[in-house]
């Protein structure tokens, strides 16, 4: 990555054990489902949604079981 965790210190252990415990990467991905959310429903065309995302949608969810 372009940083590094100099300088940011935890102060307790449930800080320390976070998924994301480096504050921008926190920020890269808030800011990466905001986008899925809000940009792509937008600007997708309709092949998009019909080709690409909904066959995706339906593999992740039988991915998980």
């Amino acid at each position: 990555m372009l940083y590094r965790e100099n300088g940011q210190f935890k102060t307790s252990y449930q800080a320390d054990q976070q998924i994301f415990p480096i504050a921008q990467d926190r920020y890269l991905i808030l800011a990466l489902i905001a986008a899925a959310a809000i940009v792509v429903p937008f600007i997708a065309s309709e092949y998009v949604f019909r080709a690409l995302l909904i066959p995706f949608l339906i593999l992740s969810l039988a991915a998980l079981g």
